[in-house]
C-alpha cells in the first residue's frame, strides 16, 4: 500500500534537559522510516502528540505492511537514548509500544530540560490514555495468534508412542468396552488374534488378554482364559503380573489356575505387594500359592504395605528359607522404622484405646482360610468370621481396632522370630557389638518403640550394664518424652550403682529443659495437659538429681535450668492459660442457666399449692419427693460448679499452677456440672410423671429414656477429657514405677 500524502514531521518538546539555558531538542517522527530523530535546531511551536495524530489522520496516512490489520499504533516506537539526542530503534514486531516510552530513557550527554506548562502535561496524559486504549489486542488478532501457535505445533515432529494395529482395531475397542460377543466373533474369525500384538508402545506390546486385564474387564478375562488349553505353555507371567499390579482378585484367580510355575507366582506377589498394597485379598491368595519365601525386595514391600501378618505366615511356612532373609539385624532395624505397625507408635484416641485393650485377639478375623486345613478348622474359621462381622456391623471402628491390634501383635511376633533366628546364627558378643555400633536400640528408643527396646533389653540385659550406652539411652528417652520407655529403662537401669551420676544429672536437665516438636506426645491432647506433662518431666528429673539443681547457675550472667525451661515455653504457657479460661467461662455459663431453672422450679412446683395452707397439692406423692430432692441437688451442684469455675477464672495463673492446682479445680467443676445436669433431668422427669401419671401409667418409661439420652451423650463427649485430666493429675504414669 503506497503512501499518498506523507506527513511533514511536526516538532515535539522533550522534557528532562539538564541545562535549562538550552532550547529543548525536538523529536521528528517520520512514518515511512519509523524512526524518530531529534532536531535541536528546530524552534517551531511545541505541538503535542495529539496534534501529530490529528494531522496524520486528516491527511490519510497509510501504514506499513505490518500495520495493515489495523492493530498497530504509534506504540511501535522503541525507547532508546543516543549520545547526541535521542533516536529510536526499529519498531517492535508486536506493535504495542507507545510514544510515552520516549520519556523513559534520556541521552547520556544531556537533553535540555524545561518544565512544560501545566496544560501541556494534561494534554500529553490524555494522549497516552487514548493511545493505550487504541493499542489493545482485538479478538481477531488473538484468533490469528492462536492459529499461528497451532500451526507451529502442527509442524512439530512429535510422534505417538502408542499405536494400535489397524487390523485389530475393532477387536481392541470391543475388549476395552467389555463386549464379549464382538470379541468372541472376532477371535473365532481369526484364530491368530488371540496371541497377536494388538497394540504396541515404545517399550511393550500387548495382546488381547493384556488389554482386557488393564481395562479391568473381569468377566471378559475369565472367558478369554477359558479359551486357552489346560496345559498351555505359552501363557507367560506377564498377564499375571499385570493382574496383580491392578489388584483384581477375579482376574488373578482366573490366571492363577493356568499358571503353575513358582517364579511367576513369586513375581506376581512382589508386584501386588508393591503396586497394590491395599488389595489384601490378592496378596493373601498369591502368598497361599507360592512355594518359596519371597525375595528381599518383596519382603520389604510387604512390611511397608503393613502386611506383617502375611510375612509372618510365610516365615513360619518356609522356616529354612526365611532364615537368610529375616535372620539379620538390618531387617529388625528396618522393621523398627515402621513405627505405626506397633502399639507404641499408633495414635489412638480414648475410645480406640479402650476397645484395643479389651478386645480379644481370638475374635479378630484376620487369618485367611487355608485349603489345606481340615474341614473342622475351616468350619470354625468361617463361623468365627461370621460372628465377628455380625458383631461389628453396628460399630465398624471396633473391627478396625481389632484388626489393628492383630497387626501389631503380628509385627511383634515377626520381630521376636527374627531375633530368635539371629541368636541362632550369631554369637551373643557379635550381636552386642552390632547393636552398639549400629545404634539400633538407640534409634528404636528415639522413635518411642517400646516393644523393640523391651525385646532387646529382655534378650540382652547386659546392655544396660554398659555405662556409656545406658547414659545415651536414658538421655534419648528424655529427649523424646517417651513415658513408658522411661519407666522401662529405670526398671532395668543399674547405673546408679556403677558410676558417678553427677554429670549425668546435668545432661538430663539439659535434655528436659530443651523444647522441640518431639516433646509433643501422641497421648496428650490440649495445651493445658501438655504443659502439665512438661512440668511433670521436669519434676521427675529434678527429683532424681540433687535438690538445688533447679536454680543452680555458677555464673551470674547465665540462666538457671528453670529460667530456661519457662522461657522456652512462653507460648505454650499462654495457650494453656487461655484454654483454661475459655473452658471455665463456657462451663460457668451452663451452670448459671441450671441455677436459674432449678431456683425457679423450687417455687413453681408441679400441680401448684393449696390456696389455704400453701402446701403443694402433690406433697404426699413419692414422685413429688423425687422432684424436690433432685431439684435441690441440681441447685446446690450448679452453684458449687459456678463458684469453682469462678475460682479458676480469678487464679494467678503461674506456671506451677498447671502441675495440679488448676487441673484439680477443673475436675471439681466438671464433676459438679455433670451432677447438676443429671439432677435437673431427674427433676424434669419426675415433674412430668406427677402431671401425666394419673392419665398415662406408662409415661415414666419414655421419660426415663429421653432424660437419659443427654446425660449419656454428655458423658460420652466429656468422659475422655475428664478421665485424662483425672489420670494425669492424680495418677500420672510418669511417677509410677514399672514392675518387670
Amino acid at each position: 500500500m503506497e503512501e499518498s500524502n506523507p506527513m511533514s514531521p511536526e516538532p515535539r518538546k522533550i522534557q528532562g534537559s539538564s541545562n535549562p539555558a538550552e532550547r529543548p531538542p525536538e523529536v521528528r517522527i517520520d512514518i515511512n522510516s519509523k524512526d524518530m530523530v531529534t532536531d535541536p535546531a528546530s524552534q517551531d511551536g511545541r505541538k503535542t502528540t495529539k496534534e501529530v495524530h490529528e494531522k496524520r489522520t486528516s491527511k490519510g496516512i497509510a501504514t506499513d505492511k505490518t500495520s495493515q490489520d489495523g492493530c498497530k499504533t504509534t506504540r511501535e516506537i522503541y525507547k532508546e537514548g543516543s549520545s547526541e539526542g535521542m533516536a529510536t530503534d526499529k519498531t517492535s514486531e508486536d506493535g504495542h509500544k507507545t510514544t510515552g516510552e520516549v520519556h523513559e530513557k534520556g541521552s547520556s550527554e544531556g537533553m535540555a530540560s524545561d518544565k512544560a506548562p501545566q496544560d501541556d502535561r494534561k494534554r500529553t496524559r490524555d494522549v497516552h490514555g487514548e493511545e493505550s486504549s487504541e493499542g489493545m489486542a482485538t479478538p481477531w488478532e488473538d484468533f490469528q495468534t492462536l492459529l499461528d501457535q497451532k500451526f507451529v505445533k502442527l509442524q512439530s515432529k512429535v510422534k505417538p508412542k502408542a499405536k494400535v494395529d489397524e487390523k485389530y482395531r475393532l477387536l481392541f475397542e470391543a475388549v476395552l468396552k467389555g463386549d464379549w460377543k464382538t470379541t468372541e466373533k472376532k477371535l473365532n474369525g481369526d484364530l491368530a488374534a488371540m496371541t497377536a500384538k494388538v497394540m504396541v508402545t515404545e517399550s511393550d506390546d500387548f495382546t488381547v488378554l493384556d488389554v482386557a486385564i488393564m481395562a479391568a474387564q473381569d468377566e471378559l478375562v475369565e472367558n478369554l482364559v477359558k479359551r486357552f488349553p489346560p496345559n498351555y505353555k505359552d501363557l507367560n507371567g506377564t498377564a499375571l503380573r499385570y493382574a496383580a499390579r491392578g489388584g483384581r482378585i477375579r482376574i488373578v484367580k482366573a490366571l492363577g489356575d493356568k499358571v503353575d510355575a513358582e517364579p511367576i507366582i513369586a513375581d506376581a506377589l512382589e508386584f501386588a505387594a508393591r503396586f497394590a498394597p491395599m488389595q489384601e485379598e490378592v496378596i493373601w491368595y498369591l502368598a497361599r500359592r507360592t512355594t518359596s519365601f519371597p525375595s528381599h525386595f518383596a519382603m520389604l514391600n510387604l512390611i511397608m504395605g503393613g502386611h506383617s501378618d502375611i510375612l509372618l505366615y510365610l516365615a513360619r511356612k518356609h522356616c529354612r528359607a526365611a532364615v537368610t532373609e529375616i535372620g539379620d539385624l538390618a531387617f529388625l532395624d528396618f522393621l523398627a522404622v515402621m513405627t505405626r505397625y506397633f502399639r507404641s507408635g499408633a495414635r489412638l484416641n480414648f475410645w480406640e484405646r479402650a476397645i484395643y485393650n479389651f478386645i480379644p485377639l481370638c475374635l479378630v478375623d484376620t487369618s485367611r482360610i487355608d485349603s489345606k486345613d481340615t474341614k473342622m478348622a475351616q468350619a470354625l474359621n468361617r463361623f468365627k468370621k461370621l460372628l465377628w462381622n455380625l458383631a461389628t456391623i453396628p460399630a465398624p471402628f471396633i473391627k478396625r481396632s481389632g484388626e489393628l491390634k492383630f497387626k501389631h501383635n503380628c509385627s511383634l511376633d515377626l520381630a521376636k522370630l527374627a531375633l530368635t533366628t539371629i541368636k541362632d546364627r550369631m554369637s551373643t558378643p557379635k550381636i552386642l557389638k552390632s547393636l552398639l555400633n549400629l545404634d539400633i536400640v538407640l534409634e528404636a528408643a528415639s522413635r518411642g518403640l517400646y516393644e523393640i527396646v523391651d525385646l532387646y533389653l529382655t534378650n540382652f540385659p547386659e546392655l544396660m550394664w554398659d555405662i556409656d550406652f545406658s547414659k545415651k539411652l536414658i538421655k534419648e528417652v528424655v529427649k523424646g518424652r517417651h513415658v513408658d520407655l522411661f519407666r522401662l529403662v529405670n526398671a532395668h537401669n543399674p547405673i546408679q550403682y556403677l558410676d558417678d551420676i553427677f554429670s549425668m544429672n546435668f545432661d538430663l536437665m539439659e535434655a528436659v529443659t530443651k523444647w522441640s516438636s518431639r516433646c509433643v506426645p501422641p497421648d496428650v491432647s490440649g495445651a493445658a495437659f501438655l504443659m502439665q506433662r512438661e512440668l511433670q518431666w521436669f519434676q521427675v528429673v529434678e527429683v532424681s538429681s540433687f535438690p538445688s539443681i533447679k536454680w543452680l547457675k555458677f555464673l551470674e550472667h547465665r540462666k538457671s535450668y528453670w529460667e530456661v525451661f519457662v522461657e522456652q515455653r512462653k507460648d505454650l504457657f499462654k495457650e494453656a492459660g487461655q484454654w483454661m479460661k475459655d473452658t471455665s467461662s463456657s462451663c460457668s455459663l451452663v451452670a448459671t442457666l441450671i441455677i436459674t431453672v432449678a431456683f425457679a422450679a423450687a417455687f413453681t412446683v408441679p400441680g401448684g399449692n393449696s390456696g389455704s395452707t400453701g402446701i403443694p397439692i402433690f406433697m404426699r406423692k413419692s414422685s413429688f419427693m423425687v422432684f424436690a430432692i433432685a431439684d435441690a441437688l441440681a441447685l446446690f451442684s450448679s452453684i458449687t460448679a459456678t463458684l469453682t469455675f469462678l475460682i479458676i477464672l480469678t487464679s494467678r495463673y503461674t506456671i506451677e499452677d498447671f502441675i495440679c492446682s488448676l487441673q484439680r479445680k477443673m475436675i471439681l467443676g466438671l464433676t459438679f456440672l455433670f451432677l447438676s445436669l443429671a439432677f435437673m433431668l431427674v427433676a424434669f422427669g419426675s415433674a412430668l410423671t406427677i402431671v401425666l401419671g394419673e392419665q398415662f401409667k406408662w409415661i415414666y418409661i419414655p421419660i426415663t429414656l429421653l432424660a437419659a439420652f443427654p446425660v449419656v451423650l454428655f458423658a460420652i463427649l466429656q468422659l475422655p477429657l475428664y478421665i485424662e485430666m483425672v489420670e494425669s493429675t492424680y495418677r500420672p504414669r510418669l511417677y509410677r514405677p514399672m514392675k518387670l
